[in-house]
């Protein structure tokens, strides 16, 4: 029999991150125009799923999936986006909704 043991814990949720949904805002003149606003601020695990580089309209593009782990939240839909630092993330899916942790699957916007 093979002894039972302790699996090391990999999601380690250690990024604050922001996820925003979309919205209106006010311009510099009152008007409202398309934008962001804050949904929720939480702690993260991240990890770079896939990469991959392509050309498009003569330039060489770079597409970066990234997997995001946040504890469960009612609410987040695959419109939205994430903010991390100077990064932004677009939600493609939202995975494992058992109402212990979301995986959010997403495209990093260059």
């Amino acid at each position: 029999m093979i002894p039972a043991r302790a699996l090391p814990t990999h999601e380690t949720r250690d990024k604050r991150i922001r996820i925003e949904s979309p919205g209106t805002t006010r311009d510099a003149l009152g008007e409202l125009v398309p934008g962001w606003t804050h949904f929720a601020t939480v702690w993260a695990w991240m990890e770079d799923a896939s990469g991959r580089e392509y050309v498009a309209a003569g330039a060489t593009q770079a597409s970066t999936l990234t997997r995001i782990v946040i504890d469960y939240l009612p609410g987040v839909v695959a419109n939205m986006r994430i903010v991390h630092g100077a990064d932004t993330y677009n939600i493609e899916n939202v995975l494992g909704q058992d109402r212990r942790k979301l995986e959010l699957m997403c495209k990093r916007l260059a």
